[in-house]
C-alpha cells in the first residue's frame, strides 16, 4: 500500500466502519482517467471512486450528488456498477467519494465487442424516465444539442486560437460550429429522452466472462438524446482515446454497433432516435475536438490535468492521439464525413 493510500485509509477509517468495512485498507488502482482516482478496498468487492476535478467546472458537492444519483438510477439496467455508499466532501476527499462495485472482466480491445457495448448502453437507455419532478439533480435537456453547441462555442472561444491548429483547420471548425449552432437552434427537440452517460468511449466498458458489457464511468450523466452516447462510442477521435482500449473502427464496425443498439432498445426508441444518429456524430466530434484543445493546453501545466499526474505512458498516448486528431489531415478527414 502506498503512503498516500495508507494515509487516506486512516483518514476514512470512521466512514468505512460505518458501512461495515472495519480496518479497511486502500490500494490505488492503475488507471488513465482524467478526472478520478480509484482505490481498491482490499478484501472486498468494492472500490472507492474519488474525483479530483470536474471537467465542466462543477462544484464538488454538486458533482458528487449528480454522480451518486447516476449510479443509483442506472443500477436497475444491470449494465453499471452498484452503488454502496457516498462519502461526503472532506479534507481527505476534497470532492467526496463513492463506494461502487468493483467490476472485473477485460477491456474491449477488439471491434468484436462493439455489439456488447451497444447492448449495455441500450439497457441504460431503456430505463423508465422519472417524472419531471424526480429527475434532479441529473440535468434534463429537452433540446440537448443547444447546450452542447453552447459548450463547444465557449470552449473554442478560449482554446481555438492557442491550440496550434492551422488556419485551414480553424476555418473548418468554425464553419462546423456555425452549422451546429444553427441546427440546434432549429431543432424541434429530442425525439426521445433517456438516461445517458455522455462519455461512452471503449475504455469506459468492461467485458465480463459471459460476454456481457458493463459501463463503469457515470461521471457526466444527463437525461438527453441517446444518439449522443452512440456517437461518442464510435467516432474515431473518441474510440481511440483510451491507451488500453483504443479502437480504430471501420464503417462496418460502426454500423454493427448501431444495429445492435437498435435491436436492443424498444422499437419506439429506435424509430425516434434513428434520424439523430448522424447529427449527434457531427456534434460529438465538435465537442471532442474542442475538449482536445483544452486538454493540450491544460495538460502542459501543473495541476489535475498534468502529465505528471496521469503517468508518462498514459500522458504520452493521450498527447500523441490529441496531436494526431488536431492535425490538418485528420480535421479534413473528419470534416469530409459531413459532406
Amino acid at each position: 500500500m502506498s503512503d498516500s493510500a495508507a494515509k487516506l485509509s486512516m483518514a476514512l477509517a470512521a466512514d468505512f466502519s460505518a458501512i461495515g468495512f472495519h480496518d479497511a485498507e486502500l490500494e490505488l488502482m492503475p488507471g488513465t482517467g482524467v478526472s478520478h482516482n480509484h482505490y481498491r478496498i482490499t478484501g472486498t468487492d468494492w472500490i472507492l471512486r474519488a474525483a479530483h476535478l470536474s471537467q465542466s467546472g462543477m462544484d464538488a458537492a454538486g458533482q458528487l450528488t449528480i454522480q451518486a444519483a447516476a449510479f443509483d438510477r442506472a443500477a436497475p439496467s444491470g449494465a453499471t456498477p452498484k452503488l454502496k455508499a457516498v462519502f461526503p466532501v472532506s479534507d481527505a476527499l476534497p470532492r467526496g467519494g463513492l463506494i461502487v462495485e468493483q467490476i472485473g472482466g477485460r477491456l474491449p480491445q477488439s471491434a468484436a465487442y462493439l455489439p456488447d457495448m451497444a447492448r449495455a448502453l441500450a439497457a441504460i437507455h431503456s430505463l423508465p424516465m422519472p417524472t419531471p419532478s424526480k429527475r434532479a439533480p441529473i440535468p434534463h435537456y429537452m433540446k440537448p444539442f443547444v447546450p452542447l453547441a453552447a459548450n463547444v462555442k465557449a470552449t473554442l472561444e478560449v482554446y481555438l486560437g492557442s491550440a496550434g491548429l492551422t488556419a485551414k483547420s480553424q476555418a473548418i471548425i468554425k464553419k462546423r460550429l456555425q452549422w451546429l449552432i444553427e441546427s440546434a437552434r432549429h431543432d424541434i427537440g429530442a425525439p426521445i429522452t433517456c438516461l445517458t452517460v455522455s462519455d461512452a468511449h471503449p475504455g469506459n466498458f468492461r467485458i465480463l466472462d459471459n460476454g456481457r458489457a458493463v459501463f463503469v464511468d457515470l461521471e457526466k450523466p444527463a437525461y438527453s438524446c441517446p444518439t449522443i452516447d452512440l456517437a461518442h462510442a464510435v467516432i474515431g477521435i473518441s474510440s481511440a482515446w483510451d491507451p488500453a482500449a483504443g479502437l480504430v473502427l471501420s464503417a462496418a464496425d460502426r454500423q454493427a454497433f448501431i444495429d445492435a443498439w437498435l435491436e436492443a432498445v424498444p422499437a419506439s426508441v429506435a424509430t425516434a432516435a434513428e434520424s439523430r444518429i448522424l447529427m449527434a456524430r457531427r456534434a460529438v466530434w465538435l465537442r471532442t475536438i474542442s475538449f482536445f484543445m483544452k486538454w493540450r493546453k491544460e495538460s502542459a501545466v501543473q495541476g489535475p490535468w498534468s502529465a505528471e499526474r496521469l503517468g508518462k505512458k498514459a500522458a504520452s498516448h493521450f498527447r500523441l492521439h490529441v496531436d494526431a486528431s488536431l492535425s490538418e489531415a485528420e480535421v479534413m478527414a473528419a470534416a469530409g464525413d459531413w459532406e
